[in-house]
């Protein structure tokens, strides 16, 4: 359904065929939203079809700045959900030639999506480039706001499947609050919407301890095993053990982890 609010304004989404922005690109869509894509290579074949035929596409980098001054003309909003985890100095880099771009072309909004309780992790190269990168989006002298979520369910699910292939299955101690990416992609399309500046985070229905959620997963594939949760000396998961990466205050979704695991086992 269009939305008044949205009508008519422009938004460049990066990273708008991945797993956050391929889903988000058709919320915007039906929110009456004009949506810009930045990508380094044409349109994907695997993204095109139905509501994606009036995306407008744009050639370039935001790591090298390539195409970025033609991509941001007369665009409204720049969503940035690219991430690049295997390589943070280099996409933190990227974020603020986004930025520094941005303000040339007189960019009325800046959203960058971040991760709940980012800046509470030690020790984790990612994460830390997560963090910097908001406190320059917060600096940059734009209208701006950061949209951060909990760990998406695939995500808990690849990191789950590396614990299981042992007869017993250890695994930190610690609590996780898995979301639903299309709910993530809901949620942030409103943010969106609004254009309004600040911070806002949404989460998964339940906290659950990471042995919680491996049983929940090796139940879902039929598996035994024994889960031992442990408790090991390094300051990223003694942050995840204090239960940084969740939030008792976030918007929250709908669909739990085991229900995104019974669907998941439906569609084979």
């Amino acid at each position: 359904m269009v939305n008044a609010e949205a009508s008519g304004r422009r938004v460049l989404v990066t990273g708008g065929t991945g797993n956050l922005g391929r889903r988000v690109v058709p919320e915007l869509l039906r929110a009456g939203l004009r949506v810009r894509v930045l990508t380094r290579r044409p349109a994907p074949a695997e993204v095109t079809g139905s509501g994606w035929q009036h995306v407008e596409w744009q050639q370039g980098d935001y790591h090298s700045g390539a195409g970025l001054a033609a991509a941001l003309d007369d665009v409204d909003t720049l969503l940035h959900t690219a991430h690049d985890p295997q390589h943070p100095a280099q996409d933190l880099l990227g974020v603020e030639r986004l930025l520094g771009y941005s303000r040339a072309a007189g960019l009325r909004h800046f959203v960058q999506v971040g991760i709940v309780g980012a800046a509470q992790v030690r020790g984790f190269a990612y994460y830390a480039a997560k963090t910097r990168a908001e406190t320059l989006v917060a600096h940059s002298g734009l209208a701006s706001s950061v949209f951060r979520a909990t760990q998406f369910h695939s995500f808990v699910a690849s990191l789950l499947l590396g614990l299981e292939r042992l007869p017993v299955a250890v695994v930190p101690a610690g609590t996780l609050q898995p979301v639903d990416i299309t709910e993530v992609a809901q949620a942030l399309a409103r943010h969106v919407i609004r254009a309004e500046t600040g911070s806002e985070e949404f989460a998964g229905p339940e906290i659950l301890s990471i042995a919680d959620l491996t049983r929940l997963h090796l139940a879902a594939r039929g598996l035994h095993r024994r889960v031992v949760p442990v408790r090991l000396p390094l300051a990223a998961l003694r942050a995840v053990e204090a239960g940084v990466l969740t939030s008792s205050s976030a918007a929250r979704g709908q669909v739990t982890f085991e229900q995104w695991l019974e669907g998941q086992v439906r569609g084979g």
